[in-house]
Formats: structure tokens, C-alpha cells, sequence
């Protein structure tokens, strides 16, 4: 497996605009829409913003549009996922459950005709997919999310879940738009550190959520992607000492652009974190640690003790997608509102995927 590049091959066209070294983004503290009249990026959107500000009002550019409403729900003992997506040519819903102890998976998907999916331009909105045998739904319920599942994957072992995402009133997101070039761009909103209450069945097992150690971490894109594509992303969530912790990264897909993904939420306060990051990791070898450094702002050090892994792939020759998304236990340091807080076992992961889409 060759290395990937740390910046995506669009950067290198002639004409294109490669930002190197420090870097400042802007705030956006006011709703503004993603693309103009003519559906390319509006200057006014990029940046980050603590709200999900954005509305993303994508047309034309087919088939590079890409949307998708993903959601991690993570404890100490598994994970339970569910995809919706709309990538112009297709959709999709995906869901995984992984026990962490035994390394029990399950998995199931619908896959078909583009369309299917209603994926609304804005964040704050609920959304639902019922067909092909699957029942989700994901629903604002006054200030929480209500989710309820059920379907059977691959082994036709039954999965069904019900639970409570709980979102506190004042808690801030992270909200990114990624400037590759005036018509390849990317809308992102990240949500982490958010306690579940409930439950997810796999046949007989039943896993619980408890809201001091069970989270939800959601990522919501929307935007218009180059046909090459890969990217780094992970997460660390949960407690450490008096701090509920949601530290996001991410790396490649952004690099050279002057914008990031890099955040930490900080008892439910965004601090930005604006520099590219350092990646440590062995993709061929997932159980060895991954390690995550900000060098020149020293906001964080940290490294994966991964435990578990997906690693799904799909080769169709002109479409192809596949990588590594490894789940285990946080240690290091995260520092912010002046102090210097140790991470010691936060749940979370590290991935790094490819496509050609």
C-alpha cells in the first residue's frame, strides 16, 4: 500500500492556490449561504463557524456533489453507526455495530438510485430513511435527538436501537468550509461529546448507553468533491477529569487549503485549533498506536490504543473506496482555557480512507 500524499491532487493543477505554513480562518458569527446563484463556493461562507450557520445550497456540478448525514454513538464496549448519503449517482444507508470486547461486527446497508434520501440544507433538521427492511430515525425532540433503529444485517442477525442524543442548550459545534477552488468545496459540521441514554439490541446482546460514558459524535457534510479524494479524521470524547472533552482532527483533505477541521470542544465551548496537524500511524498495521500532534500551537498530544477496526473496501475500477477507521482508548494531553488537561482512556478513533467517486 503506497503512503498517501498529504494534500489532495487538486491543489497541484496549475492555477490553484496552495496555502503553506500558518494560517488564520475566520469567524462566521451570521447565517450565510454556501454557494451563489450560480452554485459555486461563496467567498462570505469560508471559514468556521461555533453554530451550524450554514446553509448548503448545492446545485448543478453532477455527479461531484457529496452529501451525508454520518453519526457515530460510542461507549467504552461498542460502537453503533448509521450513514445516510446522496453522492449524485447513488445513495445509501450503511449501519455497523462493533462489540469491542469479542470483536463481534455487524453491518447492513440499502444501496440504490440517487433521490431516495431527503438530506435537508441545514444542519438542525431531522431525517429518516424506511425501506429495504430498514427503520431509522433520527428526531429533534425539543432540545435532544430522538433515535430510533431497526434492521438486519448482513448475517441476518436483527439490530434495533432506541435512545436519547442529549444536546445542551449552550453547547457550540464545529462548522468548516474547505475552499479546494471556486466550484470543489466542502461544507462540515462536527458534533461530539453529546451523552446517549438508551439502548442497541444485536440479536440476544444488548448494549447500553450510559450518558457519563456513552456519546454521540455526528458528522454532517455537504459539498462538491474532487474526483480523488482521501482524508484523515478522528475523535476522542468523554470525560477527562472535570472536563466533558470533544477533541475533532483531521488531516490531507484539508492541508494546503488555509482552512481545517481542528477543534476542541471544552465543556461544550469551541477552541479552534488552526494549523495543520501531525499524523504518526501505520495504515497496513491499524493496531499500532496512532499519534496526533499540533506542533506549533502545542493544543494537543495524543495517541491511539486501538482495540477494533473496519476495514471496508470496494473496487468497481472507474469507483472505488476503502480504508481504515481503527476505534480504541485516548491518552496524551489536550491543552486550552489555560491549563494542561491529561487524556487518560478517552473512547474515540482514527481512520484514514481513499476514493476515487
Amino acid at each position: 500500500m503506497t503512503p498517501l500524499p498529504d494534500h489532495l491532487p487538486i491543489l497541484d493543477r496549475p492555477g490553484a492556490r496552495r496555502v503553506r505554513g500558518a494560517y488564520e480562518e475566520r469567524e462566521i458569527t451570521a447565517p450565510v449561504d454556501l454557494c451563489d446563484a450560480r452554485g459555486r463556493l461563496n467567498p462570505a461562507a469560508v471559514g468556521f463557524a461555533r453554530r451550524p450557520l450554514f446553509r448548503a445550497n448545492l446545485a448543478g456540478h453532477w455527479p461531484r456533489k457529496k452529501k451525508w448525514n454520518f453519526w457515530n454513538w460510542i461507549a467504552p464496549d461498542f460502537v453503533f453507526s448509521v450513514t445516510l448519503a446522496e453522492i449524485d449517482y447513488a445513495s445509501f444507508c450503511a449501519f455497523t455495530l462493533t462489540d469491542f470486547r469479542d470483536g463481534a461486527h455487524w453491518a447492513g446497508a440499502s444501496y440504490g438510485r440517487p433521490g431516495r434520501i431527503a438530506l435537508p440544507e441545514q444542519v438542525e433538521a431531522s431525517v429518516g430513511f424506511h425501506r429495504d427492511g430498514i427503520e431509522y430515525d433520527n428526531r429533534i425532540e425539543g432540545g435532544d435527538l430522538a433515535v430510533r433503529f431497526r434492521g438486519r444485517a448482513g448475517d441476518r442477525t436483527e439490530i434495533a436501537a432506541d435512545f436519547a442524543v442529549r444536546r445542551p442548550p449552550a453547547s457550540e459545534s464545529l462548522n468548516v468550509v474547505v475552499p479546494w477552488s471556486a466550484t470543489r468545496f466542502q461544507c462540515n459540521s462536527k458534533h461530539a461529546a453529546l451523552p446517549c441514554e438508551g439502548s442497541v439490541r444485536a440479536g440476544e446482546r444488548r448494549y447500553v448507553f450510559d450518558p457519563r460514558t456513552g456519546f454521540a459524535v455526528q458528522d454532517w457534510g455537504r459539498g462538491v468533491w474532487p474526483y480523488r479524494s482521501f482524508w484523515n479524521w478522528g475523535v476522542a470524547t468523554g470525560w477527562a477529569d472535570d472536563v466533558l472533552l470533544g477533541v475533532n482532527f483531521g488531516a490531507k483533505w484539508t492541508t494546503g487549503t488555509g482552512a481545517n477541521e481542528n477543534g476542541i470542544l471544552w465543556n461544550g465551548k469551541l477552541h479552534k485549533v488552526m494549523e495543520d496537524l501531525r499524523w504518526e500511524y501505520d495504515a497496513r498495521e491499524w493496531r499500532k498506536p496512532w499519534r496526533v500532534v499540533a506542533e506549533r500551537t502545542g493544543a494537543l498530544d495524543l495517541v491511539l490504543e486501538p482495540v477494533a477496526a473496519h476495514t471496508p473496501r470496494m473496487d468497481l475500477g472507474v469507483l472505488a473506496t476503502g480504508g481504515v477507521c481503527a476505534f480504541g482508548r485516548w491518552r496524551g494531553v489536550v491543552r486550552a482555557e489555560g491549563r494542561e488537561l491529561a487524556v487518560d482512556g478517552l473512547v474515540g478513533w482514527a481512520e484514514e480512507f481513499a476514493h476515487r467517486w
